[in-house]
This record gives structure tokens, sequence and C-alpha cells, in this order.
């Protein structure tokens, strides 16, 4: 004879807050803290966009005026070229703050002073480096590639753009 064997019967688990061992509560919070972890960069990644909006503008307007001084026809071509790239840039981030939030962003820019070309010039290079760090680290913030995309040009035209006035503010 064979020994009585129930049939299988499966087994149900039921989450238990207090049950430190229980894996599903270990499930649960593992993937509270990657909803949390996800809101917040997503929170980050839309404070970056909106400050590189204002940036972006600040930046066309600036470049646009200093171009107005430059001191011969090649530094203005340079600055320009670079005002017309932040305007590719202004649009690539207006863009994808519009389609994460459903509305268009609203800003004002504070127009920056020229004091003598030179000054703003180094002010611009220091802003383009400060600039390209700011959008390598939003690039490498998210696996999106449409988030990544956007963020690419803009981080590789910006050191572009430090290369340039790093060129004009040293050459003699």
């Amino acid at each position: 004879m064979y020994p009585y064997q129930a049939p299988f019967e499966e087994t149900h688990y039921y989450y238990d807050p207090y049950n430190p061992f229980d894996p599903y509560a270990e499930r649960q919070q593992q993937a509270q803290g990657q909803q949390q972890q996800q809101q917040q960069t997503y929170q980050q990644l839309l404070n970056i966009l909106m400050s590189s909006i204002i940036g972006e503008a600040t930046a066309i307007d600036f470049y646009t005026r200093l171009a107005k001084d430059a001191p011969n026809e090649y530094s203005k071509n340079v600055l320009l070229s670079a005002a017309k790239d932040e305007k590719a840039h202004l649009h690539l981030f207006t863009r994808l703050y519009t389609s994460l939030t459903g509305k268009e962003p609203k800003y004002k820019i504070r127009p920056v002073k020229i004091t003598n070309f030179r000054q703003s010039l180094f002010e611009a290079y220091e802003d383009e480096l400060s600039d390209y760090e700011k959008y390598r680290n939003a690039y490498l913030l998210t696996q999106d590639p449409s988030i990544r995309d956007t963020f690419f040009r803009p981080f590789s035209d910006e050191i572009k753009h430090a290369t340039r006035f790093s060129f004009l503010l040293n050459a003699r």
C-alpha cells in the first residue's frame, strides 16, 4: 500500500507588511523605491529642462547683442553661429518639455549685461562649459532614447562653442 498523498495544492502567499522576512513585502518595497526614484528623476529632468530653456533663450539674446560689439567679422560670425545653435537647442528643449508636461513652458529672461567684449566673451565661455556639463549629466540621467537624443546635440554643441570662444579669447 502507498501512503495517501493529498492532491497538489497551490500555496497562496499573502502580503504581510509586519513580517520582515516576507518576500512579497520586500518586492513591494523595492517597487515603491523604484517608483520614488523614477519620480525624482522625472522632476529633476523637468527642472533641468526649465533651466535649460531659460539659459538658451538668454544665450540667444546675449550672443546676438555681443556680436554687435565684435571687433571683427570672424568674431561676429562665431557669435551669430552660436546664437543659431542656441535657437535649435531652445526648440528641442521646449518640444521635450511640452511633450512631458502637456503644456508650453512659461519663462522670462534677464538680459546679461555686456561690460566689454573680452570680459563678456569670457563669461560666455564659462557658461558654455557649465552647460556642457549640465546637458551631459542630463543625457546620462535617463535611458530613454528620445530624451537622450534631445540632450546629445546641445551637449556636443556647447563644447564646440566653448572651444571657439576660447580661440577668440586667445587670438592676438
